[in-house]
């Protein structure tokens, strides 16, 4: 049923994204689907959200949009590493990858070279207009869990 809906708003989502994207080969948008399933558990869309809202309001709403936003990331090529904790330890073992998550260290004490060398940087020209609006260009993945965790 997905896929079928996707097929059928192809042309639509074509037209916006060569209107709108400079690039065709980095485009990447989070679809959500409402389906309501009848007693026969046959599937129907009852409505697509484009982008649709991330805000958690509860721990169950933080575990599941968290380790959905964690795959759509690592399906990106950001590797964003998995918290060591019930959730994702049982979700890894579920997937046959036993182990493959890694504990977050204290914070400071974790950073790579390259993300220590971006956070002084833009620690020490905050004030600058120009260097802020660069800030995302090049996310670490110190960056995007910060980004997941708020």
């Amino acid at each position: 049923v997905v896929v079928k809906t996707i097929i059928a708003s192809e042309k639509t989502v074509n037209s916006h994204v060569k209107a709108n994207c400079a690039r065709r080969s980095c485009v990447h948008e989070l679809f959500g689907f409402d389906i309501f399933l009848d007693q026969c558990l046959k599937p129907y869309v009852l409505e697509v959200n484009i982008s649709p809202s991330l805000h958690s309001n509860s721990q169950l709403d933080r575990n599941i949009k968290g380790g959905m936003m964690r795959d759509i990331l690592n399906m990106a090529c950001f590797q964003l590493p998995c918290r060591k904790d019930a959730v994702c330890g049982a979700a890894m073992e579920k997937l046959g990858h036993p182990g493959e998550w890694k504990e977050y260290p204290a914070p400071g004490n974790h950073l790579q070279s390259d993300e220590r060398a971006k956070h002084a940087y833009y620690a020490n020209n905050h004030s600058v207009k120009e260097v802020r609006a660069t800030i995302l260009d090049k996310l670490t993945p110190d960056d995007l869990r910060i980004l997941m965790e708020s």
